[in-house]
This record gives structure tokens, sequence and C-alpha cells, in this order.
């Protein structure tokens, strides 16, 4: 029998599973559709210019994983200090949200009714919150939630907040209340804050360059680029072959897919019940539009990202790749990376260009003669919707492919999950450890 792994995707996922069997001797075969990997993990360059596509930031989470990255990168991985901000009413809000930040710059008035609504929160029995407006509620109060945290969200995943899985902020408010910020302020404790958002390690020539190092240390006989997996053949509960752009069949023994879930289901060669094509029919996704603007300044700002949760303001976040490494730009010259989300399957404006510059320059951010050249890049499938419905949707799909026994999942859009790089690497190594035992 062919005791070759087979990964499907050289997305992060994928390509962490080529690292680790390639680490261990594992003999595999990896199949990209594209004629790249990285998946939206990649590092692009315009001119002398360098930009991820995605605020990317590597945080060091799992100290296995870590010192795995800090191996595969050597010298060219650094430490960087680059904090976050809010863009409120004119204002620039720390992101960690900093209570003396916030009473500097929010109204008496309001900051009453923050402290209020949190000093009640401590004398509510616990709650489990159903969905992540309840969640913000719990976490910052109403009020504060409602400033920041729930208009935004609702811009970057296109739904209402109460229909949102509390899953959907990754872990990144875990512990983070009024009580905490109190605690912050008070006995100094700024650890716990640290691996939030300020504080990460990035590569020099930007984060694809991981992906970028994975590939150059394995055998390019292993990789498959343009390879496109058309169909699972499954035959008594086992993929027993796959095959490439409709042409070429591949038997299989072991097979690791990062795709999507519900393409991978659609290509299997099973007559699926009507159940799980009602399902998979309800899944929606998130589709990004970057718009890169190009600069002659030093600098646009200060931090790694700004966040924009007014509705009124058509993009989510701008990052900059300059303050997570000075090589990302020529000397006293920058770029930025505005996103735009939209449901995948919409039409993308294009001409929103135009507004995304006036909305900057009448907020002094730049001026029109700062401009140098831009890009527009769409970045289909961003992520999944993760709505109240998307557990029981997932558990009902993985019953149903359970009963396929060498197939095996990994990856966000695979898994349904917000799953940061050091969770991708980490089960990556759990998984390819679990095959090659095996």
């Amino acid at each position: 029998m062919n005791k070759k792994i087979h990964i499907l995707g050289g997305g992060p996922a994928g390509m962490a599973l080529a690292y680790y069997a390639n680490k261990n001797n594992v003999p595999f075969n990896l199949f990209e559709k594209s004629n790249a990997i990285g998946g939206n993990c990649r590092t692009i360059q315009h001119n002398d210019f360098l930009f991820d596509t995605g605020a990317h930031r590597f945080h060091d989470k799992n100290s296995e994983v870590t010192n795995e990255i800090k191996y595969l990168m050597g010298d060219q991985l650094f430490k960087v200090s680059s904090p976050s901000k809010i863009f409120h009413s004119g204002e620039m809000i720390n992101f960690p949200i900093s209570i003396l930040d916030i009473m500097k710059k929010i109204d008496f008035q309001t900051n009453l009714k923050i402290i209020k609504e949190n000093i009640m929160l401590q004398f509510k029995e616990n709650i489990i919150a159903k969905n992540f407006e309840e969640f913000a509620h719990l976490t910052y109060g109403k009020t504060l939630s409602d400033l920041f945290l729930t208009n935004y969200s609702e811009k970057l995943w296109g739904d209402k907040v109460k229909n949102l899985s509390i899953n959907i902020s990754g872990g990144r408010l875990r512990n983070l209340n009024l009580a905490s910020l109190i605690k912050q302020l008070v006995f100094k404790k700024k650890k716990q804050f640290q691996n939030l958002d300020g504080d990460f390690l990035y590569p020099k020539y930007g984060f694809g360059t991981i992906f970028k190092s994975i590939h150059n240390d394995l055998n390019k006989d292993d990789l498959y680029l343009e390879s496109d997996i058309t169909k699972l053949i499954i035959k008594d509960n086992r993929v027993n072959s796959i095959v490439i752009n409709d042409e070429k069949k591949i038997e299989v023994s072991r097979v690791v897919s990062t795709l999507p879930l519900p393409l991978l289901i659609r290509r299997m060669n099973l007559v699926t019940p009507t159940k799980i094509n009602q399902i998979i029919d309800s899944f929606r996704y998130r589709a990004v539009k970057l718009t890169i603007l190009f600069l002659n300044k030093n600098r646009f700002s200060n931090n790694a990202s700004i966040y924009f949760p007014q509705k009124e303001i058509p993009f989510t976040r701008i990052y900059e790749p300059k303050n997570r490494s000075i090589y990302m730009a020529p000397k006293n010259k920058t770029c930025i990376v505005i996103e735009s989300p939209y449901h995948q399957g919409e039409v993308s404006n294009k001409n929103d260009l135009e507004k995304i510059k006036l909305i900057l320059i009448n907020n002094g951010f730049i001026k029109d003669t700062d401009i140098l050249d831009y890009k527009i890049i769409d970045m289909p499938y961003a992520y999944p919707i993760l709505d109240i419905n998307t557990k029981n949707k997932i558990e009902i799909l993985y019953d149903y492919i359970g009963e396929i026994k060498n197939l095996y999942l990994v990856g966000r859009n695979a898994e349904f999950k917000y799953l940061h790089t050091h969770d991708l690497f980490r089960k990556a190594e759990t998984t390819i450890n679990k095959l090659n035992i095996n």
C-alpha cells in the first residue's frame, strides 16, 4: 500500500503540513491549484515595495512552534513592538483598550455609563453568551463594546453581531474586560497584553517568507502547482484516489485536506444527502479587496494597524508594512494596505479608490501629492463567516465525512475555525505525528 501522505492545498496549513512531513522524513505530495504557494499569506513585491496579503503577525503563544519558526527563519525573524489604534471621531484610541486612554478621549457622560455598566457586570452570575453581541456586552459592557467592537465586527463580517458566533474574535478578547484593564492600571500587569497586538515576531522581508522558506527546503518533486483537486473517489469508506485537473488520477492511502470543507464534499464522487447539500449551500464567505497606496513619505503612522469601526467609512483596517519591517519599503517612502471586506459572490466596487483617497486626505492622514502609485488585489474566500449556527452545521458535516477513514482536515477553511499561524503549525505537527505512527 502507498504510505505517502497527499496534502490538498498549498496555503499556510498545507505548507505547515509539508514542513513537518519533510522534517520527519514522511513521504508526501502537495497539490496546489494556483501557480504559487502561501494562499492568503503571501508577500508581494511592487517595484521596490513589499506588502503582505493580510495584516499578518506571528505571536509567541506556543514556545515549540515559535522555536520552529525561529529555526526556520534564522536571523530573518525580528521582534517588533508596534501598537495598533482605533480611529474614532477624529481620535486615535489605543488597542488593546487602555482605561486611561478612554477616560482622556471619551466624554465624561459616556465614561460614567461605561464605568456603571462594568460595575454592574461584576454582580452578575456567570452567563454563557449565545452570540457575539452578548459576548461583547458581557466583556466590555454595552456602551464601550458598541463604540468600538460590535460596529467594527458588523463591518468586517457583513452581518448583525447577534447572528455571529462568539468565536469570531479568535480568542483575542480572552481575559479582556474593564476589571482586567483596571488591574493593568493599578498593578502595572502588562504582560498578558503584550501578545495581543503590539508585540510580535515578523520576518525581515514579509510574512510570506515563512512559507517561501519552507518551500525552498522541500524537494520540488513533492510539490505540484497548478494542480486543482477536481474529484475525490471514495470507495469502501476511504479516499481511493484523487483526480487532478480532470485528467490525472492518483491512488492514495492517506489524505490531509486544507480545502474549504464545502468544496471538499462537493468534489467527492458521492450522492450527497439533501440535508448535507442544504448545509453546504448555507455557508457564506467574506472576500477582501486590498487597496495598496504607495506613498512618497517616510511614514503614514507609527502603528502596525489602524481600525475603522465607523459605518460611513468603507474600509475596516489599514496596515503599514514598514512598521513591521523597515525593509518593506524604500528609504523615505512607505505604503499602506487598506482592507475592504465584502460578501463572496458580490461584485467588489472598484470605484472605491477615489472615496478611500478622499477620506484619508480629509482626515489629515495624507496629501494627494503623497500618492506615487496604487494597486488593487481581490482576495476571494478570505475567511468563512462564523454565525451562531455554524458549530452545529460543522458537527453534522464532520459526522458525514467522519466515515471516511483516511481523510484528515487541517486549516481555517477546512475546520471552519479562526486559526492563527501558531495554531496551524501545532495542528499540522500533531496530524503528521499521528500519521507517522499509523
